[in-house]
């Protein structure tokens, strides 16, 4: 995929102990013909191809692209897998998820 914007890299430890590096890649949203936005979501080794995210607006498409990567990190953690960072720490998708949910006067919560 061109025109990456945005990068996430975790690795899923399953209960077998085997570890897949998941590399998530979304691109800059472009306009469509029908009026509406369009953000590649590369989701390695999950999709072969990029899956294409569609929104009403740019920022729209890229908010769910990147809720679409934090869904699949979820429910990788649901199932019992356990996400790490690259420096092995624990990935912190419970602050990510969080993320709107600040006190009034912070960033999150304006």
């Amino acid at each position: 995929m061109n025109d990456s914007i945005i990068f996430l890299q975790v690795t899923a430890v399953f209960e077998n102990r085997r570890e897949v590096d998941i590399d998530a890649r979304i691109g800059r949203a472009q306009a469509d013909a029908q009026g509406g936005w369009v953000c590649q979501v590369q989701l390695s080794p999950v999709h072969a191809e990029p899956v294409n995210v569609r929104g009403v607006d740019s920022f729209h498409a890229t908010w769910l692209a990147c809720s679409l990567v934090l869904k699949l990190l979820g429910h990788l953690k649901s199932e019992g897998v356990a996400l790490r960072q690259q420096d092995g720490s624990e990935f912190p998708l419970e602050s990510y998820l969080a993320g709107l949910g600040g006190k009034p006067g912070d960033a999150a919560g304006g």
